[in-house]
Formats: C-alpha cells, sequence, structure tokens
C-alpha cells in the first residue's frame, strides 16, 4: 500500500479537496497527519478546537483515503513549555533547551512528571474522539523518539528517577559498587543520592558502567513514554494498529524494546542520507528484525532532502526505485514524505510529490507509475534468509564509551559485514542476541562484546545442532555492567572455537596487516586485529602481519561440534576487511561468485519467492549474471518464475 504524509494545518482549508483527489488519482491509499499539529488542536491550556480537524478527516475519508494519526507529543506548545519550564530538556553541558524546535522536552518528565500529565490529556482527547473513526486504521506514537540526539537528558528530575532506577535494579549500594567497580577511582557511593548523571564536565572521563547503566536507564525511560501511550490508544481506538518510528542512524535507544510495545515498527527512509545502497537495504532489514515480520516505511524519500551536507538531486527513476527496495525487504507500506514542499519552516528545501507551487514534482509520477504497476503484480515477497547478523544496542553503546580505536564504529562494522553479502544476492536478516535461530545456517554475532552465558548456551546447542557460528572481533569480553572478564577470551566460549584472544591490536591510521584466506586470498586489514592462541588442531584461518611485528600466525579458528549433526564454530579475528574480498560470505556458502556489476556496488539483486528483483542502482545503464537485458540508470527488473520455467515481467 502507498501513502503519503500530509499537514493540512500547513494549507489553506480550500485546498485540502482538491489535494484529497490528487493523491486518489496518483494511487496513493493512506495519509499520515496530525504528529505536529498539538499547538492547532489545543492553542490554550484547555481549549481545544476540533473543527478544523474534524473536517480534514473527513474530507480525506471522503476521498477514499484511510487514515494514520499521530500522537503530537513530539513538538508541545509555547504555552506550555512558558508555564512549565521543568519540561524542556537539559543537555550534558547542563544546559536547559528552549522552545522552538522538538524533541526538547524531558523523557522523565514525559512519563512521570509534568509532561506525562499533558501527554495524557492530548493523547486521550485525540483517541476518544478519533478512535472509533472508519478510516483512522492506525496511530503512529510520537515521531522519531531520540532524533537530533535526545535520548538522553541530565537534568534533575532525570537524576532522581535514575537513582530510584539503580535503586531497583541493583537493590543495595553494596551491590551497585561491587557491580561497577567503584573503588576505582575512589567512586564508592554511600547514598542512593551521591550518584550523578554522566553529564559533562567530569576529569578523566565518566566510569564506563555509569555510562552504559545510564543509557539502559535512559531507553527504558522511551519504552515507557510507548507503553504509556499505547495503552491510552488500545483503550480508545480497538482494531487499530499502533506503531511509532524510527529515524536513519538514531540509536540512542534499544528499538527492540521499544518494539514490543507496538504492533508494526516503522522507520523513515532518506537514501540520500546513507554512503551506499546497501545501507539502506540494512535499515530495511535491521528495522524487519525489530519484530521478525513485515514494517512500514512511515516516511519515504521523494526528492531532495534539506539536511545532509550537500542535498544532490534526485534523477529519474530513483524514487520508484527506492520503493521497490523497500517492498523487496519487507515494507507492507510505504508513505512518502511529504505531499507538498513546505514554505516556511526549518524544511524550505525538502521536496514533496509536489512542488511549493502545487505543481507536479518528478516523485507524483514515480509514485503514480508503481501504484499502476502493482496492480496487477504479485506481491512481492523476499525468500527466507539463511544468514542472521545478531545485534544489540547495548553492545553498541559499550562500544561507542570505550571504542579503543578512533575509527571503530559498531554499525559500520555492522554494515561492513552485510554488505559482502548483499553483493552476492544472499538474503540476510539481522535481528537481536536472543532471539530463536532454528531457522538460519548461518549466525554471525556482531561484536558481542557484553557477556550472556544463556546466549552463550544457545549459540553452543546452535552449532551442535548443525549450525555455523562465526564470532567476530571483540566477543564476550565485558560483563553486563560494562567491566571486564576476569575468564580467558571470548569468554566461555574458548572450549566452542578451540583457542583464545590473548592480545588485540589496534592499528594506527595507515597500518595495515595482511590476512591470508583459505578462499578469499590475500585481504588488506584494518583497524583492528586478535592475536589468538590455539588449543585446537583446526586452525583454519592465518594472517601474515608485515607491518606489525610481534604478531603471531593464527587470528581465526574454527572447531568442529561433536554430535550427530555437528555444524562449526569460527572466530574471526579480524576487523570486516572491503566486502568485495567475500570474507564472510564464503564462510557461508563456500565458492561464491565475486560480484557480477561491473560497477561495484551499484547492483542489487535480491531473491523473491517467485523469481528475483534486480535494481539498478548506478546512474548509467548495465546488466547483471540474473538478466539477459541491461537495465537502464536506476532501472527495476522482476524476474518470475513460473511451472514452465522463468518468464521476466519487466519495469524498467
Amino acid at each position: 500500500m502507498l501513502g503519503v504524509c500530509y499537514y493540512p494545518e500547513q494549507w489553506p482549508e480550500a485546498r485540502w479537496a482538491e489535494d484529497a483527489r490528487l493523491m486518489r488519482e496518483c494511487g496513493l491509499e493512506i495519509v499520515r497527519i496530525g504528529e505536529f499539529a498539538w499547538s492547532r488542536i489545543e492553542p490554550r491550556e484547555g481549549a481545544y478546537d476540533w473543527a478544523w480537524l474534524d473536517r480534514a478527516v473527513d474530507t480525506l475519508a471522503a476521498a477514499g483515503l484511510k487514515l494514520i494519526l499521530g500522537t503530537p507529543t513530539a513538538t508541545p506548545p509555547a504555552w506550555l513549555t512558558q508555564r512549565h519550564p521543568d519540561v524542556l530538556r537539559v543537555g550534558a553541558d547542563g544546559r536547559r533547551w528552549s522552545h522552538g524546535g522538538r524533541r526538547h522536552t524531558c523523557p522523565t518528565s514525559a512519563v512521570s512528571g509534568t509532561y506525562a500529565a499533558y501527554s495524557r490529556q492530548i493523547v486521550g482527547a485525540m483517541s476518544e474522539r478519533y478512535g472509533t473513526h472508519p478510516a483512522v486504521v492506525a496511530w503512529q506514537i510520537d515521531n522519531e523518539l531520540s532524533n537530533h540526539a535526545t535520548g538522553r537528558c541530565y537534568c534533575d528530575q532525570c537524576r532522581a528517577a535514575f537513582q530510584r532506577w539503580c535503586c531497583g535494579r541493583y537493590g543495595s549500594l553494596q551491590h551497585l559498587n561491587e557491580a561497577w567497580g567503584t573503588s576505582f577511582w575512589s567512586q564508592c557511593y554511600s547514598d542512593w543520592n551521591q550518584i550523578p548523571v554522566p553529564s559533562d564536565p567530569v576529569g578523566g572521563g565518566h566510569n564506563p558502567s555509569l555510562q552504559l547503566v545510564y543509557r539502559r536507564f535512559s531507553s527504558d525511560t522511551h519504552v515507557q513514554l510507548v507503553r504509556n501511550q499505547a495503552t491510552i490508544l488500545r483503550q480508545n481506538s480497538p482494531g487499530r494498529t499502533i506503531t511509532t518510528n524510527v529515524a536513519p542512524l538514531d540509536n540512542e535507544l534499544d528499538w527492540h524494546a521499544i518494539a514490543a510495545e507496538v504492533d508494526v515498527m516503522s522507520w523513515d527512509n532518506y537514501p540520500h542520507g546513507f554512503e551506499h545502497p546497501a545501507d539502506v537495504a540494512f535499515f530495511h532489514d535491521l528495522v524487519r528484525g525489530f519484530k521478525r515480520r513485515s514494517f512500514w516505511v512511515m516516511e519515504q524519500q521523494a526528492g531532495q532532502i534539506n539536511w545532509t551536507a550537500y542535498n544532490p538531486p534526485v534523477p529519474p527513476g530513483q524514487v520508484r526505485l527506492w520503493t521497490y527496495q523497500a517492498m523487496a525487504h519487507g515494507a507492507e507500506q510505504v508513505l512518502y514524505f511529504r505531499w507538498r514542499a513546505s514554505r516556511y519552516g526549518q524544511e524550505q528545501y525538502h521536496s514533496g510529490l509536489l512542488n511549493h507551487d502545487a505543481s507536479f514534482a518528478q516523485g507524483y509520477y514515480e509514485a503514480q507509475q508503481v501504484a499502476r504497476e502493482l496492480v496487477d503484480q504479485p506481491p512481492i515477497e523476499r525468500c527466507p534468509a539463511e544468514v542472521a547478523l545478531l545485534i544489540s544496542y547495548p553492545d553498541a553503546w559499550a562500544t561507542e564509551i570505550e571504542p579503543h580505536h578512533g575509527d571503530f564504529d559498531y554499525w559500520r562494522m555492522a554494515r561492513t559485514i552485510y554488505r559482502d553479502f548483499w553483493l552476492r544476492g544472499i538474503n540476510v536478516d539481522i535481528i537481536a542476541r536472543g532471539d530463536d535461530l532454528h531457522q538460519y545456517r548461518h549466525v554471525i554475532p556482531v561484536a558481542p562484546l557484553l557477556i550472556d552465558a544463556d546466549e552463550a548456551e544457545q549459540w553452543r546447542a546452535f552449532v551442535r545442532d548443525g549450525g555455523k557460528l562465526t564470532l567476530t572481533i571483540r566477543s564476550f569480553v565485558k560483563d553486563q555492567d560494562n567491566v571486564w572478564t576476569d575468564q580467558s577470551l571470548p569468554a566461555g566460549l574458548t572450549n566452542l572455537v578451540g583457542g583464545q584472544v590473548v592480545q588485540w591490536y589496534a592499528l594506527p591510521p595507515g597500518v595495515t596487516a595482511r590476512y591470508e584466506h583459505e578462499t578469499s586470498g590475500s585481504i588488506t586489514v584494518p583497524i583492528w586485529i586478535e592475536d589468538i592462541q590455539s588449543d585446537h588442531p583446526d586452525t583454519r584461518l592465518q594472517y601474515v602481519a608485515r607491518s606489525v611485528p610481534g604478531l603471531s600466525q593464527v587470528t581465526s579458528l574454527r572447531s568442529q561440534a561433536h554430535g550427530p549433526h555437528a555444524g562449526s564454530a569460527e572466530y574471526v579475528g579480524v576487523y570486516p576487511p572491503d566486502p568485495s574480498s567475500g570474507l564472510f560470505s564464503t564462510i557461508s556458502f563456500p565458492g561464491t561468485n565475486r560480484p557480477a556489476s561491473p560497477i561495484a556496488g551499484t547492483l542489487e539483486q535480491i531473491s523473491l519467492m517467485a523469481g528475483e528483483l534486480v535494481l539498478n542502482h548506478a546512474a548509467v545503464e548495465q546488466s547483471s549474471s540474473a538478466e539477459e537485458q541491461m537495465l537502464p540508470p536506476f532501472g527495476v527488473s522482476i524476474a518470475r518464475h513460473s511451472q514452465s520455467g522463468a518468464h521476466r515481467a519487466d519495469h524498467t
């Protein structure tokens, strides 16, 4: 289903019916409204103006459009923040934010303070009025939680709430002091009120345990925010889908925990905010993994955006291609952002399906083309993946707190491994550590820094049952409080992989190691390598590090499990190299070919249940091994299978 984001409060009411008509002519079926309209709905405290929104809802519904209503709590009205400045967020520098943007409120206040009371009122009032309207099919809770680096607040409310949260988590100060190792630098606490929030400045940096635990607390606070609103919406609007949307690269919250509170997850897809088309695919698969089901693209880039460094134009065909890419990775709804380019505010250079003067933009024609093509086309359903990347937000936070190398980035590492498979057209799931693994052939936990004994046993069972496990660098190094283990690394898994890490090397800029792989050949390795001592006869991978003296020859191990369906466990002790090397994909599928695309990384091939989708992300014509024809710039082609063989339905 295709749709659009619309802001009736920003346009003359006389225009609404015409907009609704043009939406239907474009083939759009669903519209999101309301997520930034609080000051129009409640211009003064307790004085609601529903008349304009009633007319907007009825006008869109009369055109046959379904509605997603957004709760407007991302942007409180000025009267609220003026009357209650304590609801405003305090940054790590100790300065209270001002009114005028968005996401400027304190999450603790939104859960248990002043802002929570006002949020309950507006969400309750909206859902009571429109909750059973036949055109309203879904609710979006808030908007882009933690966007603009707003996942953490450092005000007095948050500090007090954090201290209470710590008391509930640890039970006693003795337990907390032991867990955090507060004997270091005389940090022992004798009263809960002494526990600080990790704001700036502080000499030498805050305790890594305090920093990680504060991130857990801040994420839990946002989970409670979503839960509180979802409870109201389910009561007042039964049977409607509840979602919330994540902005790309917003990693301050544990989105797996937030996803558990809603019916479906959504994300806002702006490909020009990414370095590579594989990164867009990565985030589609990441969001699908939040609930391990189809997802929604709540905002799909429909033209130029306004917030990157250079904001290039969008060539013809690209909006259509992005739409097919989203659907092939599991999007069941794609809503374009936005309907019409705004004449005012912070997004005046942000394109829409209509231009500022209401003329049709290129995105309108491409959305219309996709809508027409989908009428007679079977569903685009991706084949199940045999490979899974396991990710964890606490692992990412702990790595960010102590990267040990200026270029070590958890999410870049994950995307690099993912792109290895993407280049070869191999479907990959991205799921949470601890999720069920039975459907996969190969599982790769991404830098699983934090030790979990239950997951270690799960991985052993996976290997005993015939699975292939590949552990990466920085595996099982610290406990859940971000304290280094006293066991050999990877802690609790040395018997599984047949050896232990005895040293690690953060390679300075310009220094690399040579890594000799039995199927991928000699590979250049950047950033990080680990020296492994083997106690198992089957040492599979080696490197020669001519520029890094003092290293032994073994950096990766593979051990065979014992059992009726034995699999293997492998430890790869290097930072992921250039994806074109095929290091991880050849571990999964020995003999996998190198990419066939003449322009590296611009041809995406996605295995479907009924064929294959090929997307040309390049601005030039090219072909692939799966296609006998040339694809034009930003072309899309679907090769479908039938009982008598393969036939091709080409959309170019």
